[in-house]
């Protein structure tokens, strides 16, 4: 029989380990089944692990990059803390590495979204901290999930007795050098124990031997990394190389990020012909939870390490010195640089058992992040490849590496139902979730990209919502609204956290489709009715400019450094140049078509591409000259255009023609057609490339497309 847990009903437990249980339980309130993690009760009476834990959970739940398994809630209940997550049926990395190591391909197709969830959190301000095998979830298609979020053991324990968990040992296996010391710490920790995971799955062997803390201890801090070439023949010796400076011992001599390391790992795999190709290991179905081992299994392991006079001297009998160091000095003598070693060694363990840590770690930044106001992030201006820190100090997270597009898309499953009169869809930086606007229902709809679902709907009080854009940092949406009349005419500022409308602000006649500054401080509105385009500045919600264009604009495109806009201008039937740098100045009217539409910057920044809405046909021109330099059919009333992030095609959402167009950006010739519904309205493109979002205005459907092979 299931037992209550407050609003919970726990139905099975599906998994154990060193900090509690976790439980298959029915969320009564939303008549859902969920992951529940039960916190052992002797942490609540432990306040700063209580406080930590309530407000690292809280960072954790706002993350929504895909790979993040989703937190629910989080709290106390009858003196126990718990945390509520998503429920997902999969094998943990570490259950179907027993079965043998992986290709490289699936280990690198594994851990590249592994490394995009890690990023994300760095970008906000987390290190992970626990990266290891178990807690990379795999479900049955080879979809990834990071868990084990905002759980973890005490800090600034003051105990004599000193414990530590099987769960712990496990975590050993993976922890980076710095760790060990009061070195200060970031993401490049995360950036090594994920090198050792690339280890373990390219040989099914952990990066060490070693089995007890000593030996894991001095291994991390002195033992050069494994080389899997040398395990698995037929391994290139490049990704050798790709796992030992991911395990650099200093942290700047690593891999800067997560993605850089996968990154360097596939290109290290396409350059070396060389490789024994092996049979994918199929991962089974079976029902697995956050962080936690399926259950029955063995009961961990527990170390007991009791501390001696001073708190050193047991532990640092346990590590060895390393080789070439002299050892202990003779009684009396005076104390060797070896020796003065061991016994940091031996302070760094202690501090690893009593101190802990947790799962999460802030990253240092300032309390008024700014971001929650301006929507903004510095990286958008930084040089391609560069990770400057934004304004708080934190590096923002690095686009994730786009895939290759194909000339014909493949449906995905059958349309997905959403609420009536989807007229443009919006895809989050993150790809996390997609924004779409519902006219006739006065909502904005939240689709989830994982589970193709509406998760959740906004009101948007203003009036009926056109189109939306996102802030560079994804933090901030922008909706346009206008009623039939054009008597009502905002834009809605909405936090996407709490899909909250946080400000509704006036513009002038006919909003359309905005676009954010490359930094997120300006929004660009431009407005039918008036023939310009007002700009908003987003940390205050007031109109700061204003620049003339030809009549009738719809659509703005704002170059990456911020310097140039294109305006499609519907009635004019051209495309105006701007020189945002100069106020706004129009320095080009470009001829493109009847009745131009939309139109979007190429990710290279090098074309323009306009579709004209009367004329069926789509317009190229160089954003260096102005010239048009190709021009191509495409399906019937073309009204959206949205380009691959790998810049070899772009869609075009061909409302009369009932299809998606898919255009060669060389040739402009549209390889494929697909039907997508009645009425198809607007086309985006998920940031990685993978997949394209279709909205149907008449059918009320959005037909999801993969872009990839």
């Amino acid at each position: 029989m299931p037992r209550e847990f407050g609003r919970y009903l726990l139905e099975e437990v599906v998994g154990a380990g060193g900090m509690g249980e976790v439980w298959r339980a029915r969320d009564t309130r939303f008549d859902r089944l969920v992951a529940l993690k039960l916190l052992p009760e002797s942490l609540n009476r432990d306040a700063e692990f209580a406080s930590r834990f309530r407000r690292e959970s809280h960072v954790a739940a706002r993350l929504r990059e895909p790979h993040v398994v989703p937190i629910h809630d989080f709290g106390e209940i009858d003196g126990r803390l718990y945390i509520d997550m998503r429920l997902v049926d999969g094998r943990d990395l570490g259950r179907i590495l027993e079965d043998g190591p992986l290709p490289p391909e699936r280990a690198l197709t594994l851990l590249g979204q592994v490394a995009d969830a890690l990023e994300a959190a760095h970008a906000d301000g987390l290190v992970h901290r626990d990266v290891k095998p178990s807690n990379v979830l795999v479900t049955a298609n080879d979809f990834v999930y990071v868990v084990d979020f905002g759980i973890a053991r005490s800090v600034g324990s003051t105990r004599t007795s000193l414990t530590i968990t099987g769960a712990t040992v496990g975590t050993l296996d993976y922890m980076a050098p710095e760790r060990f010391t009061d070195q200060p710490i970031d993401g490049r920790v995360d950036v090594y124990s994920l090198a050792c995971v690339l280890a373990q799955t390219l040989t099914a062997r952990k990066p060490f031997g070693g089995e007890d803390l000593p030996a894991l201890l001095y291994a991390h801090l002195y033992t050069e990394p494994p080389r899997p070439s040398e395990v698995v023949p037929g391994l290139p010796r490049a990704l050798d190389d790709v796992v030992a400076r991911g395990m650099a011992k200093r942290p700047e001599d690593r891999y800067a990020t997560p993605g850089a390391l996968v990154a360097a790992a596939r290109e290290a795999l396409k350059e070396s012909p060389a490789r024994t190709a092996r049979p994918p290991v199929t991962p089974l179905a079976t029902p697995t939870v956050p962080g936690d081992r399926p259950v029955p299994a063995a009961a961990p392991t527990v170390l007991g390490v009791q501390s001696g006079d001073g708190g050193h001297s047991s532990v640092q009998q346990l590590v060895p010195a390393p080789p070439g160091r002299p050892g202990p000095p003779a009684a009396g003598g005076p104390p060797r640089r070896g020796r003065a070693r061991q016994v940091a060694l031996a302070a760094a363990l202690v501090l690893l058992l009593a101190g802990g840590g947790l799962t999460w770690w802030l990253w240092p930044r300032a309390e008024d992040a700014g971001s929650a106001a301006a929507g903004s992030t510095a990286a958008a201006t930084t040089a391609p490849g560069t990770l400057a820190p934004d304004s708080t100090g934190t590096p923002p997270r690095p686009s994730p590496a786009t895939a290759t597009s194909v000339a014909v898309p493949t449906q995905l499953g059958e349309p997905v139902p959403v609420p009536p009169t989807p007229g443009f869809i919006a895809v989050a930086p993150n790809g996390r979730y997609a924004y779409i606007a519902h006219r006739a229902e006065g909502i904005v709809s939240v689709l989830d990209t994982n589970s193709l679902q509406v998760v959740s709907r906004i009101v948007i009080d203003a009036g009926p919502p056109q189109f939306v854009t996102f802030s560079p940092d994804g933090s901030r949406a922008y909706v346009t609204v206008t009623n039939a009349d054009y008597t009502e005419n905002h834009v809605a500022f909405v936090e996407t956290a709490s899909n909250r409308v946080l400000s509704t602000v006036e513009v002038g006649l006919r909003p359309y489709a905005p676009q954010t500054s490359p930094d997120g401080r300006l929004l660009y509105v431009p407005l039918h009715d008036e023939g310009r385009v007002e700009v908003l500045d987003t940390a205050t919600a007031t109109e700061v400019g204003s620049y003339e264009v030809p009549r009738n604009p719809h659509w703005i495109a704002v170059s990456a450094d911020g310097t140039r806009a294109w305006t499609a201008n519907h009635e004019s039937n051209v495309l105006s140049v701007l020189d945002l740098a100069d106020g706004g100045r129009v320095l080009q009217q470009i001829p493109a078509g009847v009745s131009p539409h939309s139109v979007a910057v190429s990710p290279d920044g090098t074309r323009v591409a306009v579709v004209a809405f009367d004329s069926s046909d789509v317009h190229v021109i160089d954003t260096a000259t102005g010239d048009v330099v190709g021009t191509g059919p495409v399906g019937a009333r073309p009204q959206d255009l949205t380009w691959a992030p790998d810049g070899r095609r772009f869609y075009t959402a061909d409302v009369e023609g009932d299809t998606m167009s898919v255009v060669d950006a060389e040739t402009l010739a549209v390889t494929a057609s697909p039907v997508t519904g009645d009425g198809p309205t607007s086309v985006a493109v998920s940031p990685d490339g993978r997949r394209a979002y279709v909205t149907n205005l008449n059918d009320a459907t959005v037909v999801v497309y993969q872009l990839t092979a």
